[in-house]
């Protein structure tokens, strides 16, 4: 109700995710002049009353903005952004971003509703036609989305996936097959790990310490990698035949963020332990060098294979890992630094190129020579270098790595500009030019882009990241949005444009979850608090010897009053 006897009719058939609709109804109608921006005039009337429902949402977000600045209020920013901004300039952005949340707010109801109404349980679902797909028959999607629906706001969701995880999760005599330890350790394990790290929950490290029992089964007696397969219901491991005594660098150094926070907070040395012997093997395997074969040959004391270096597949999260590693445990283990120094400096001097048309990308080598392609895996490497310059002490990282990032991000934000809104794979530059080949030209929906534009926003403040972020979000609506979710596609720089009829969980895990990020508050996931694995699934920094297992978003960042579960 409102004084002048204004209100906004919002009939909803589920209150969580129609809250934010009727904040942006409200938010329009203030810009537009229609509404006084005043707290007291302005109310919301609900055919729905249970306001526990509404915990967590922060519905009205651009109008309280707008008030903030009427009345005179000051946000509270920081200081680096300060430095780079006027609080004018903020303050609008600040506006801005709150409708653009409430999009990926929207986006995130349908694509969460698809799957609930026409997949819930099973791993992911088939967009367009409405019906379950199945690859590990643990709920993927689930599991992986339980994170993004926490920071969204969607409690009332939350809840419902975490009841799923109590119920109907279990790993003994599931009906699993042999499929990707790498897979299932950052999407399965991540996800779990994640909706602990935020919630505090205890059932989510009850299952993750369940499935980590499982995973470790990977590694055969005495090796030091982990076999490339796990099936989780039978507790066994095996190695892709065709790969022989291969391994990819990326797979077996990307366990170790999941596996020492499962330490850490379950008290069993056990997973740490088995992670950091597939870490130390790599690292040992290549003494002195920074860029390191995407492969390693055999799972004992393992040699480099093959001279294809790649910040893309097979390669990308060992470096990402390097840095991380050393961050999630208060920079307390020298080691990972000083390794990816060494990697961001070789990789600086040896595949960071400029195409004649004026883009900046990472190339890749093969046999000494220049691959000229970039990939959209690498755009992850624009927010590596921003969180190294600055969460690392002051003086490890050459301050032109900053600008490396801006101008890798612009690149990233170029892979957009297609027919359909839409990023290829991979983007070639052998001619000099920012070339997509038709092999090339499809979309995974994947999140490196707007994860770049996350870390530059989180670090700068700049608002023309959000802008970008955004126009990421209006061409996943134009192109890739159907009946129960979003679509891969088969073709994105033609007039017709193909849907795979897939979605993977990274879609929600990631994408989404950094659309709305970056039109968030920075201080939602604070990143001298947490670090993201892989896949972005938040994982709390800890003290070694000091910080006891635990640790949550405080009230004051989450929306949400302490919890009591």
């Amino acid at each position: 109700r409102s004084r002048g006897g204004f209100h906004i009719d919002c009939p909803v058939a589920d209150l969580s995710f129609r809250v934010g609709a009727c904040a942006a109804m409200l938010s329009t109608m203030i810009f537009a002049g229609k509404i006084p921006a005043d707290p007291f005039f302005v109310g919301v009337l609900l055919e729905k009353d249970p306001l526990e429902n509404v915990t967590g949402i922060s519905a009205g977000s651009a109008w309280q903005a707008e008030v903030e600045r009427e009345q005179g209020w000051q946000h509270s920013y920081p200081s680096r952004w300060l430095q780079r901004h006027s609080r004018k300039d903020l303050d609008d952005s600040r506006a801005k971003s709150a409708l653009w949340a409430e999009e990926v707010k929207e986006a995130m109801s349908h694509a969460w509703n698809g799957y609930r109404q026409t997949a819930w349980g099973y791993d992911q679902v088939h967009p367009k036609r409405g019906k379950p797909n199945t690859w590990f028959n643990l709920g993927l999607s689930i599991v992986e989305t339980m994170d993004t629906l926490w920071l969204l706001g969607f409690r009332q969701e939350f809840d419902e996936a975490q009841r799923w995880v109590e119920e109907h999760l279990t790993f003994e005599g599931a009906n699993t097959k042999p499929d990707s330890f790498f897979e299932a350790t950052i999407r399965l394990l991540g996800g779990l790990l994640g909706a602990h790290s935020l919630s505090l929950r205890p059932i989510f490290l009850q299952r993750a310490k369940e499935l980590g029992d499982r995973l470790i089964s990977a590694w055969p007696p005495d090796a030091d990698l982990p076999n490339s397969q796990v099936d989780i219901g039978a507790n066994l491991s095996s190695h892709i035949g065709w790969r022989g005594r291969s391994f990819s660098t990326a797979e077996v150094g990307s366990c170790q963020l999941e596996f020492r926070y499962l330490s850490h907070h379950t008290g069993d040395p056990t997973y740490a332990i088995f992670a950091d012997r597939a870490f130390n093997a790599i690292l040992q395997a290549t003494p002195d060098k920074g860029l390191v074969s995407a492969n390693l040959l055999g799972n004992t004391r393992p040699v480099e294979q093959g001279s294809t270096i790649t910040l893309g597949a097979h390669g990308d999260s060992y470096y990402e890992y390097l840095v991380k590693q050393y961050l999630q445990t208060s920079q307390t283990e020298p080691r990972f630094l000083e390794r990816w120094k060494l990697a961001m400096q070789e990789m600086m001097s040896r595949l960071v190129h400029r195409s004649s048309d004026g883009y900046l990308y990472v190339a890749k080598e093969h046999d000494g020579n220049i691959v000229h392609e970039f990939d959209h895996l690498s755009c992850f490497i624009a927010g590596m270098l921003m969180q190294g310059l600055h969460e690392l002490p002051v003086g490890e990282v050459p301050q032109d790595y900053m600008d490396v990032a801006a101008e890798i991000t612009e690149t990233c934000h170029a892979m957009y500009d297609t027919t359909s809104g839409l990023a290829p794979e991979i983007i070639d530059f052998s001619s000099g030019q920012k070339v997509i080949k038709p092999k090339d030209a499809f979309s995974l929906l994947r999140p490196e882009a707007v994860e770049a534009m996350y870390y530059m926003w989180y670090y700068t403040g700049d608002h023309i990241y959000r802008e970008w972020a955004h126009s990421v979000l209006e061409g996943l609506n134009r192109s890739a949005r159907t009946t129960h979710g979003y679509s891969s596609m088969e073709q994105i720089n033609s007039v017709e444009q193909k849907m795979t009829d897939s979605c993977e969980s990274f879609f929600y895990a990631e994408t989404l979850k950094y659309l709305y990020l970056i039109q968030a508050d920075p201080e939602l996931v604070p990143l001298d608090k947490f670090v993201f694995n892989t896949e972005a699934h938040p994982l709390r920094i800890w003290r070694p010897g000091v910080d006891a297992p635990g640790g949550g978003l405080s009230a004051s960042a989450s929306g949400e009053g302490t919890e009591t579960r």
